[in-house]
Parts: structure tokens; sequence; C-alpha cells
């Protein structure tokens, strides 16, 4: 009996925490004192408001506007995402919309069913203009005309003498050299076709019914695997993507990603085109004048190296990588200097010199002595020289 009770007694325990409330004020312990409108402006606690806000919405402990009122504002200003600050708004129908609404949303409807009309016509147009490609039938071995198959040639029989005297091994050697040059050069015509054949399927053909969403897309699509191939330094494929990208739209970032593709194949002239192109459509691209920069160095065209990266430092003086490359083209750049100028020494006469001191002339006196005369130094005076007809 006694363990009957205690098991009872457990039971109960276990089975309080369900039992149900009579009231939210006991279900949420919120004390009485608390619904007050003192204790309401000063609570900072959100869930503790919104437990007050619904004891008092409920009206288990009377109906208190005010109050109700109060414990909303402030649980608006302490917790504003509250879920029980939600209120119910009815769908607006168009008699409720005013004139300006309504010709607002009309005029939106209106350009964009003109808009997708336009594109939905322009697809058509390019639908109806595609050809549908003619495929040739494989020709098998068997249909091959047999007269075009070359017969074996017959072997010399070992006791044929005769044929054997007419038989000159050099000009059977230079057949042989001369059929093996032919199968190369068939060999190497028929890769180059299936590289065009290739090069053909992987480039992207645009015609005149092209959208502009379509454009842009493409364009975009090619520029990024022409990205990966980049990363993963197959440049050839990189080169085709980037050029079927500018074909479709020509931007200053796909033209930028073919002009250092171009670098790393070494084909610097082209690089160049591109960086300027890259420089009409955005004069001050950094990226295009250090890649231009970097292609003129590699033609040795130093000076125009020279002046593409000091237009970089003229846009952005904190580019380090174009202060770099100005210090290593400064001392490959060639320095203009002026001719030498070829003069002429003439000693004179104590005289001479007077008179042309008189005329503010300059004269050189010479510390060597004149082998006239040894103890007086020598005047000098210097004068341009006129070349030579004969000289160079």
């Amino acid at each position: 009996m006694t363990q009957f009770a205690g098991d009872l007694e457990k039971l109960t325990k276990e089975l309080e925490p369900l039992k149900s409330y009579d009231t939210l004020l006991s279900k949420y312990d919120i004390p009485l004192n608390h619904l007050d409108f003192d204790y309401i402006k000063k609570c900072t606690d959100g869930k503790e408001l919104e437990k007050i806000y619904k004891i008092l919405k409920s009206g288990e402990e009377g109906y208190y506007p005010d109050l109700t009122n109060t414990a909303e504002d402030r649980l608006a200003e302490v917790y504003p995402k509250s879920k029980l600050l939600r209120k119910k708004v009815q769908v607006q129908n168009q008699v409720d919309l005013d004139d300006n609404e309504k010709l607002s949303i009309t005029t939106d409807l209106t350009v964009w069913l003109d808009s997708i009309t336009k594109n939905n016509k322009e697809l058509e147009n390019r639908k109806s203009s595609r050809i549908e490609a003619t495929t040739e039938i494989r020709k098998t071995k068997d249909a091959e005309p047999q007269d075009n198959k070359q017969e074996n040639p017959k072997r010399i029989s070992s006791t044929d003498y005769q044929t054997w005297d007419k038989f000159d091994p050099d000009t059977e050697i230079l057949k042989i050299d001369l059929e093996e040059e032919k199968l190369k050069k068939e060999a190497q015509e028929r890769e180059k076709k299936e590289k065009e054949k290739v090069k053909k399927k992987k480039t992207v053909k645009f015609n005149e019914y092209t959208t502009e969403a379509e454009a842009q897309f493409i364009s975009e699509r090619e520029k990024e695997k022409g990205n990966e191939f980049f990363k993963a330094k197959d440049y050839e494929e990189a080169l085709m993507c980037y050029n079927n990208s500018i074909q479709c739209r020509k931007t200053a970032i796909n033209l930028n990603n073919r002009a250092i593709t171009h670098i790393k194949l070494e084909k610097f002239e082209k690089a160049v085109d591109d960086c300027d192109e890259v420089l009409i459509l955005d004069p001050k691209n950094e990226k295009a004048l250090l890649r231009k920069t970097e292609a003129l160095r590699a033609l040795k065209k130093y000076e125009e190296a020279y002046e593409s990266v000091n237009n970089c430092i003229e846009i952005n003086p904190n580019n380090q990588d174009a202060q770099d490359m100005a210090n290593k083209l400064r001392g490959l750049c060639v320095v203009p200097t002026s001719k030498p100028t070829r003069m002429n020494i003439t000693e004179i006469s104590d005289d001479e010199f007077e008179a042309l001191k008189a005329k503010n002339c300059k004269v050189v006196v010479s510390d060597k002595y004149s082998r006239k005369c040894s103890k007086k130094p020598t005047r000098m005076i210097v004068h341009d020289a006129v070349d030579d007809e004969d000289d160079d």
C-alpha cells in the first residue's frame, strides 16, 4: 500500500507540468501588479510585454482599453517585429485604387506586354530563318568503285633475269619516298579539316534576329568559359571563347581578357590593338594601359611603353605595378642627345685680345705656353666651326 502511494505521488509530479491552466495570467506566471501603466512603460523585455498584451487582449482580467493600447505601443517600441503587432489588411480591388495608381499599373503592364510581344516576334522570325543543314549519306566501302582500287604490283620472279636487268632500285626508292610524302600531306590536310570542323562547331554564330538579351547572355557565358580555360592555361581555347564573346557583344572586360590571352600566346601586336579598343571605350582603364605597356615592352617599343605606363600613373599614382614597370622602362628608354658641336681654337695676339675684350667676347687663356713665346700664357679665341660638306 505504501509503495502504491509513492508511485501515485510520483505520477502526480510528472503530470503536474501538463495540467491545464485556468487563466493566461497563471499560465505565463505574470504577477498581477505587472498589469500597470508604470510597469508597462518601464518594461524592456519584449517577450514579457507580449504575454502582458495577450492577457489584456483576452479580457480575462477585465477590459482595459487604455492599458491595452499602452501595452501595444510599448511592445511596438521594444519589439517591433512581434507577430502580435501584425494586422490583417484587406486586399485592394480595382475599385479601391485611385486614378493615378490605376494609370501607373496600366502603363507598366502595357510596356511589359509590348516588350514580350516584340521578343516573341524576333524569336519567330529567327526560327523561320533557320535553314536545316543537310548531311551527306555516309558511303560504305562496298559502294566505292572497284576501278579506283590500286592493284598491288606483281612480284618479280627470282628467275626472271630479263626483268631484273630492267629493275632500277633508285627509281623504286624515289617512288616510295614520293608516296610517303603524299601520304603525309594527305594526313596533314585531313588534320586541318578536322580542326576547322571543330572550330566551326565551337564558334558561336549570330544573326540579325539575335535579341539584345540573348546577345548579353551568350557573351557573358562565353566570357566565363574563356576564364575557365585561361585558369587552366589552355590559352587557345580561351582565345576562341573570348572571340565568341566579343563577336556577340564587345565590352571592355572581354577585350581586356583577350588582350592578356594574346600576350600569353606572344601575339603582342594583337594585344596592343585590343588594349587600344578598350581605351576607346574607357580611357581611364588601368588594366588596358598596363597590358599595353607589357605588350609594347615585348615588342621593344620602350618609348611608347613608357608613355603608356606614365598615363596609368597619372590616373592612379598609387598603382604599384605601374610604378615598377616605369622604373624598369626608364633605363631602357633612349634619351635623345644633342649633336656635338665642333669648335675651332685660334691663337691671338695681345692687340687682338684687347680688341675682343672691348667687344665683350669670350677669350680662353690657356695654362700652356705658346711655342713662339715661352714666357707668356697663350690667349685663344673659341668659335663654332662649320662642318665640312663631305662629313656625314
